[in-house]
């Protein structure tokens, strides 16, 4: 009999420097001795949007969420909408009851979640739990009630509390797949900045759990066939300025549909903005035919021009009429597309990234290896994979470092934001008690892992690969 088993912590919002930062000062003993000691760490990178939900699917999945078609918290679909304004499949955000609507929202193309994979699952305060049954998602009817409590009050740390407890409580059960959120980090950093004290105190609570997690282990003699991994979704930068996009779009003389005041423009939309993390956004536009078909870039250029003259707006991509993907920033402009099973990028002028010597022709894998140091790692590949989506805007815009798109209606006022694909965003500490074969790790690369060293076999048509 296999007596393997997993635990996976994410720690929603760690910065990887900031994580890497508190390990080598000490503040993170139980990590330090038990896990990265014994194994490994690595400063990994997450997907695009680098926001909660759909940043999950790397790991749950393995594979990206714009091949999942969960392209944001919030999206907007437009050929939905033009069969009919009052379609319950239009108009999403998972801010809220609608949280429960992302597991039918999912279309995986067949491939099955960690928790269909792996009998005596659990899951705790995590959204997506597809393969799950009632008893085994144990905040399945408390969920929102605590991230609502965790988001509108300071109250964050109970809501962590509770979660431990039921992390502790869970192992008596003898999962063999544990997969638990502690939200503590990415809701004070919203509430105050990524490098508050009680952000900071968030990262010791998870690191005094997985003591009392590796106690009990010992305890049981369960450690040595139990494999802890601790992971974020995205980090977060502090947050100094906002940005009305639906405002924006409105003053250029669009009728905007946008969250959270959908019923603004329910009827008569001509465009649609959906803030994902704050610091990226959809925009989709209504085309010359209908909202029927995507508007290309090419069609919409005076609002591509508009929004690279804001201060605000760091990268702007949309999908030509020729199907490639259009990447601009002030910096410069490039095409991108898939040929053959490669990734082709033209370069025109300059990089809009500010990448250097990058190839015509690339690998998903060279593609990440030459970005990986840069300002924007794996940007080519998450925005390629996220335009793979039906319910991807036309445009997709990034943010500069410091910047929220979101100005009405946030409640409460953001002082750190997420979503980007700047590396502050993107780069995610993930640890593990085992010794890794890679130097270059995605978030995709855990689900295989989990999945071989529990010696169950691997779906094709992931996007990660085994790191063990």
């Amino acid at each position: 009999m296999n007596d393997k088993s997993c635990i996976f912590i994410l720690a929603d919002g760690a910065r990887a420097d900031l994580f890497e930062y508190l390990l080598d000062k000490g503040e993170l003993p139980n990590i330090s001795e038990y896990i990265v000691e014994r194994g490994s760490y690595s400063s990994g990178v997450t997907v695009f949007p680098s926001t909660t939900g759909p940043a999950y699917t790397p790991y749950l999945l393995g594979k990206f969420p714009g091949r999942c078609n969960l392209p944001g918290i919030r999206w907007f679909d437009r050929y939905q909408y033009a069969q009919s304004r009052f379609s319950l499949k239009g108009v999403r955000s998972y801010i809220g009851p609608e949280t429960y609507l992302i597991n039918s929202d999912l279309d995986t193309n067949g491939t099955p979640t960690l928790f269909e994979l792996i009998p005596r699952s659990v899951s705790i305060l995590n959204e997506i739990t597809r393969g799950l049954s009632s008893n085994r998602d144990k905040t399945k009817f408390k969920k929102v009630f605590l991230k609502i409590k965790s988001h509108f009050t300071d109250s964050s740390n109970e809501v962590d509390e509770a979660g431990g407890r039921l992390l502790l409580n869970s192992l008596t059960e003898k999962p063999k797949f544990l997969f638990c959120v502690f939200m503590g980090i990415d809701t004070y950093s919203h509430q105050f900045h990524p490098f508050h004290k009680k952000v900071i105190n968030s990262y010791k609570f998870i690191d005094n759990y997985v003591g009392e997690i590796v106690a009990y282990l010992r305890k049981e003699e369960r450690l040595a066939d139990t494999l802890i991994t601790i992971g974020s979704d995205h980090g977060l930068t502090p947050t100094h300025s906002h940005f009305d996009t639906p405002l924006f779009l409105d003053n250029l003389g669009y009728k905007t549909l946008y969250h959270t005041n959908i019923f603004n423009h329910l009827m008569d939309a001509d465009a649609s903005v959906m803030v994902s993390g704050n610091s990226m956004a959809h925009i989709y536009i209504k085309s010359k035919d209908g909202w029927n078909r995507n508007a290309f870039m090419d069609e919409t250029e005076n609002v591509v021009n508009e929004l690279l003259g804001r201060n605000e707006i760091d990268i702007v991509a949309g999908i030509r009429s020729d199907s490639k993907v259009g990447i601009k920033s002030a910096r410069g402009e490039a095409i991108t597309w898939s040929e053959n099973g490669n990734i082709m990028y033209k370069v025109v002028g300059n990089d809009p990234f500010g990448y250097k010597k990058i190839p015509k022709k690339l690998t998903t894998e060279s593609a990440f290896k030459y970005t990986y140091d840069s300002n924007y790692p794996d940007a080519i590949v998450q925005l390629l994979q996220l335009f793979e989506s039906r319910r991807t805007g036309d445009l997709l815009i990034s943010a500069k470092p410091g910047i929220d798109l979101r100005a009405r209606h946030e409640n409460p006022e953001h002082c750190g934001s997420h979503g980007s694909l700047v590396k502050s965003h993107m780069m995610v500490p993930i640890a593990m008690n085992e010794k890794v074969n890679s130097s270059y790790v995605r978030s995709s690369d855990i689900y295989p892992t989990i999945l071989k060293y529990l010696d169950i076999e691997i779906p094709s048509g992931i996007d990660g690969k085994s790191l063990i």
